[in-house]
């Protein structure tokens, strides 16, 4: 077994990360790169470093998938209330437009509590547009009748819907070298020194992958609603 892929067919990150580790592991046109963010006089910046070299990677893997789907709470209670969070993980970066709707996240409630008919709860898309994590969220109102006591929320397989709205690969931009001399097409030529010249191509935003095997969601666990 490859220890990380390099094509369409085989997508894993590079095997000796965590699970935790893999979250902020993803692929761009330098190879697979690890999200880092700075401590002291660094803080809250964040780089990539660029943990296995292969170029053009983002391209060979084809279009950007969903790796994980995580809750970022831990509990959820009835009487408070509160929000249902939870983050979707790519294998690249990918940006979000909302112009025509917002995407969302489908939470399945199994209606464990008394009652029934609760649910699908859809968490709409909250931030995370350009980087590989999306963040959506709901909020439910203290003693709200969207939930009860004991149901068990859960993430089912392709629970990600667009909803008229579009989450697409980041677009890329990358300088290819050329011999010869300028074309004429002086917006797109640059010079290097110590070469010919070269032209800057930006990559389209392609539609990423929003669909997600079970394993995915019963990887994230569950959330069991407290009276």
């Amino acid at each position: 077994m490859p220890l990380w892929g390099n094509s369409d067919a085989v997508e894993d990150k590079p095997k000796h990360f965590t699970a935790a580790e893999k979250l902020n592991v993803y692929a761009t046109e330098k190879g697979w790169v690890k999200k880092v963010t700075g401590t002291g006089g660094r803080a809250n910046r964040t780089q990539e470093e660029v943990i296995v070299a292969i170029g053009d990677l983002g391209t060979s893997l084809n279009l950007a998938d969903i790796t994980a789907i995580d809750w970022n709470i831990d509990s959820f209670d009835k009487s408070d209330g509160g929000t249902l969070s939870a983050t979707v993980t790519f294998n690249e970066e990918v940006e979000v437009a909302t112009d025509g709707g917002t995407p969302h996240l489908a939470v399945t409630n199994g209606n464990q509590g008394s009652g029934s008919g609760r649910g699908p709860h859809n968490l709409l898309y909250a931030s995370g547009s350009g980087t590989n994590r999306l963040t959506f969220e709901l909020a439910i109102a203290a003693a709200n009748g969207a939930t009860n006591a004991s149901d068990v929320l859960s993430i089912a397989a392709n629970c990600l819907a667009l909803n008229s709205g579009t989450i697409n690969e980041k677009s890329t931009e990358h300088v290819t070298l050329e011999e010869g001399t300028n074309s004429g097409d002086d917006s797109e030529f640059i010079r290097l020194e110590g070469a010919q010249g070269g032209h800057l191509n930006q990559e389209a935003n392609t539609a990423s992958t929003i669909t997600s095997a079970t394993a995915i969601g019963t990887a994230a666990g569950t959330i069991t609603v407290a009276a």
